[in-house]
């Protein structure tokens, strides 16, 4: 269905603050820049009200999600408390019909999708939302308003609650591609296809023996012998969820280490590679966790991944 959808600029600066909404829509999104106290007085009446809000810096990929019943009187403490956000999104009703529980539920919704989504920092959230109790009804309204936050997000040029694509996600394994990727023609060795890593195949990398579930903490480990300085964000933006394909039902990269420990497979068993051995540490010093959930298809995935960086990796008959 076409949607209409309305832009005010607050100056001839397109990168300036903005108001934006569309028909038949009760969410108005309000994009300010930190420096722009003259939209905030403008807009004062509308923006003392109950609110979702974002903090953000697009150039360094860090957010915080939060919730209030006064967003600009919120706003004007964070600008005393929190240096690192440009830029701050105020998700406000049209129709007045945000109550404090809903902006709170909001404010769980919003966190998770970001999280799952792992496109930008969420750091400066030290505590998790939780979602309040509310009734079905007030439940079902309020996640409806959040599917027009997330397209005016979007709309907006912010990916916060979008996967970010790389470079692999284009050769991606479907159980018809079973081509070699490369020819093994040393004694002991075949070549690496799905059929020849299933099971507890041993699978060099460098000289090194893994297995598929510790695959993705081996290649991992081996980037940052590669790349020591790369940072936490510059990991997980890497090292996507893409890889993981369907089995992407937590991180491929986890920094919250208690978490990871937490979530289990139906096994019983982490969903990470949550052993002291395997805890590795980012350049900028953050201690995190890879994914052991690999099967012979997305393992394909880090296989490629491998051999775009010219690294030796072969399997064992």
């Amino acid at each position: 269905m076409a949607k209409t959808i309305y832009t005010y600029l607050h100056t001839d600066d397109l990168n300036g603050s903005r108001i934006i909404t569309m028909d038949n829509c009760s969410c108005k999104l309000f994009n300010i820049r930190r420096s722009d106290s003259d939209f905030m007085q403008m807009c004062k009446f509308e923006l003392e009200k109950p609110a979702l809000y974002i903090l953000l810096n697009r150039e360094k990929q860090k957010a915080y999600i939060g919730e209030t019943d006064a967003f600009l009187t919120r706003l004007s403490q964070h600008t005393v408390r929190k240096s690192f956000w440009n830029e701050a999104y105020a998700f406000i009703s049209t129709d007045d019909s945000l109550s404090k529980t809903e902006v709170q539920y909001l404010e769980s919704l919003a966190y998770g999708k970001a999280k799952q989504m792992n496109s930008f920092d969420l750091s400066e959230n030290t505590i998790v939302p939780k979602a309040p109790h509310m009734s079905l009804i007030q439940r079902s309204k309020t996640e409806e308003f959040f599917k027009y936050i997330q397209f005016l997000t979007k709309f907006s040029g912010c990916d916060i609650f979008e996967s970010r694509r790389i470079k692999v996600e284009k050769k991606q394994v479907t159980k018809e591609s079973n081509k070699p990727t490369r020819t093994n023609i040393s004694s002991g060795f075949v070549d690496i296809t799905i059929e020849n890593i299933k099971g507890r195949k041993a699978i060099i990398l460098n000289g090194k023996t893994t297995y598929k579930a510790r695959l993705g903490g081996s290649v991992v480990r081996e980037y940052l012998k590669e790349h020591p300085h790369t940072s936490i964000n510059s990991l997980k933006r890497i090292f996507n969820n893409t890889f993981l394909g369907e089995w992407a039902d937590s991180n491929f990269i986890e920094e919250d280490i208690k978490y990871a420990k937490s979530i289990k497979k139906e096994s019983g068993k982490p969903k990470h590679q949550t052993d002291p051995s395997q805890i590795l540490t980012s350049g900028d010093g953050v201690k995190f966790v890879v994914s052991s959930q690999w099967g012979s298809e997305n393992s394909m995935n880090l296989v490629r991944f491998a051999e775009d960086q010219r690294w030796d990796i072969k399997v064992k008959c």
